[in-house]
């Protein structure tokens, strides 16, 4: 990777998410976003009244849910 990635990379780790962008880089909807953070499998924190996410907790949870899938399709 280039120097510029791997500054992007890192900015990239202390952003907050809003809803959308957190369901869009999972994949899923708004409403399973707020599903996952009830169920205690994703963190958050309030920014005035709108919900925020950890842009690294995200793609934390997104490289564990890609992984757990990958494991039960190599063990079916």
């Amino acid at each position: 990777m280039n120097e510029i990635t791997l500054e992007a990379e890192a900015s990239n780790q202390h952003k907050d998410l809003t809803t959308l962008e957190a369901a869009r880089m999972l994949g899923v909807s708004k409403l399973h976003v707020i599903d996952l953070l009830e169920a205690g499998e994703i963190d958050y924190h309030m920014v005035g009244s709108d919900l925020m996410f950890s842009a690294a907790e995200i793609e934390s949870y997104k490289f564990d849910r890609e992984h757990r899938d990958s494991e039960s399709l190599v063990s079916a």
